[in-house]
């Protein structure tokens, strides 16, 4: 069965089995929304993409100021011819001489000293952006349209710098390869709640492989999506709902300190209310489950995400137990080997649509600490 709305926690960044019709890539809407966001569709791109597009943007930079000074150039004559009458050694007029043995007259310097061709110009453009200023090439004194050029390249050149590290500071401290490190169960179980407790519950184990850094504010929610074949035989999608994970108990507020199980109990309020081992398979739905959380170095938040469809969920069995007390070490051990094992649990005795709840329940959800560190999905 095709899954509509899982996404890998490590790649995909759009809903997989999801394709947009009737929307123009290439509209004028799509491109203004486009730019509107070109900020935040950089930061989502890979690190080769946004290295590849600052270089870009700064070659192209040096490449547009380097031709408008060239042409700057052309416009005012580049290199002056000399005027006899008012050149340097002519009716007594001083001559300055420069380290390179070239006369300093201000009658017949070009508008940009030692700037020639458009290599020149392109050197010329590098060094004002980024300020380097060697000092062999500069504006001469009365080449107004250098100047003014010359204070935009200074400005442009702060802006890009700007933004172009503002993006890589927040790529850096995006928690993107964090919520990899969010695993779930690779299937889901519906079994027993509890020892104590015979009714069945929809079952998902997740945990946080890293230890080193501390999440806050975690929850999770869990959703279905149906779907169903209409008269001219296509499959629509009808909607989507919210399966309580303890709500109003805050269960759905979770710590990561160890692997967890989130349940979800399937009562007369479930919409997998009625459904047996049978059933189940025949329905079109899938289950997605959202956990959200910030990391507490940085206090960026992020969401992971994974979704079961009806094969994807095994009747009749509970998650092994894979935290368990070293009695030798006096020390709790996670076994990470058992997180997707299940075990047995039985017959499991489902409720019907025609009979009150009650019948299926065995204890109540508050009956004692060690029940609610269950119901908790703390053991």
């Amino acid at each position: 069965m095709t899954h509509l709305f899982r996404v890998s926690t490590g790649s995909a960044r759009g809903s997989v089995g999801l394709v947009e019709l009737g929307v123009d890539p290439w509209s004028s809407w799509a491109w203004i929304t486009s730019l509107e966001n070109s900020f935040l569709l950089l930061v989502e791109q890979k690190w080769r993409a946004v290295l590849f597009f600052c270089t870009l943007i700064f070659a192209l930079s040096w490449i547009i100021f380097a031709v408008l000074y060239y042409l700057i150039l052309l416009i005012m004559n580049g290199k002056a011819v000399p005027d006899p009458t008012t050149a340097c050694g002519v009716s007594g007029t001083p001559c300055g001489v420069d380290a390179n043995g070239t006369v300093d007259d201000p009658n017949t310097r070009t508008c940009i000293a030692n700037v020639d061709t458009l290599l020149d110009a392109l050197l010329f453009s590098i060094e004002t952006q980024h300020t380097i200023g060697y000092g062999y090439r500069y504006i001469t004194t009365g080449c107004w349209p250098g100047y003014l050029l010359w204070m935009i390249q200074l400005i442009v050149g702060y802006f890009l710098q700007t933004v172009l590290v503002c993006v890589i500071v927040a790529k850096v401290v995006r928690p993107k390869k964090r919520r990899e490190e969010i695993r779930f169960s690779k299937r889901a179980v519906i079994g027993e709640l509890d020892d104590d407790d015979c009714r069945p519950t929809l079952m998902i184990r997740m945990a946080d492989i890293q230890q080193g850094l501390n999440l806050t504010e975690t929850h999770v929610k869990l959703y279905m999506a149906t779907w169903k074949t209409n008269k001219n035989g296509c499959r629509v999608l009808i909607g989507l709902r919210d399966m309580d994970v303890g709500y109003d108990h805050g269960w759905d507020r979770v710590l990561l300190l160890w692997p967890i199980t989130i349940r979800h109990i399937v009562d007369e309020k479930s919409p997998l209310y009625g459904l047996d081992e049978k059933s189940l398979q025949t329905n079109d739905f899938e289950l997605i489950l959202t956990l959200d959380s910030g990391v507490e170095a940085t206090g960026m938040t992020f969401q992971a995400r994974t979704s079961f469809v009806a094969d994807e969920i095994d009747w009749g069995y509970n998650f092994s137990p894979m935290v368990r007390m070293n009695e030798k070490k006096n020390k709790w051990e996670i076994d990470y080997d058992l997180f997707d094992q299940v075990e047995s649990c039985g017959q499991l005795e489902i409720a019907s649509r025609s009979l009150p709840p009650e019948k299926y329940q065995t204890k109540n959800l508050i009956d004692g600490p060690n029940v609610l560190l269950k119901r908790s999905g703390f053991v």
